[in-house]
């Protein structure tokens, strides 16, 4: 298992959140800390990068319904890219999908929080 490693990219109305590595329990800490980060300035988009994600479990899962949840309750837009088509198709299963759109690259994900 690879320790997740989040990297925060901020910008002015949006922020990009970078994960590489495991989405587990582990990674509740930090990916929950970059947001707060980013929605303290005042971002209205977040948009996670799972490229370089090789396993989500359901730990991980419970993580992005509760930004899921905090996103929503502040009205800050959640985007997703990267997923493989296997995350692609457990994150539709979920139910993920309906409110974390996901998109085929980083261009396309920014453009969609336009």
């Amino acid at each position: 298992m690879e320790e997740i490693q989040v990297n925060l990219r901020l910008e002015e109305k949006l922020a990009v959140v970078d994960l590489a590595g495991d989405v587990t329990s582990l990674a509740e800490k930090k990916l929950l800390a970059a947001y707060e980060k980013a929605v303290a300035q005042k971002v209205k988009c977040v948009v996670l990068n799972f490229s370089s994600v090789s396993y989500v479990n359901s730990a991980g899962m419970s993580i992005l319904i509760t930004l899921l949840t905090r996103s929503q309750n502040q009205s800050v837009t959640l985007r997703a890219f990267g997923l493989s088509p296997h995350f692609q198709k457990i994150f539709e299963m979920v139910g993920l999908l309906k409110y974390i759109p996901h998109f085929a690259n980083e261009a396309e994900a920014r453009a969609s929080c336009a």
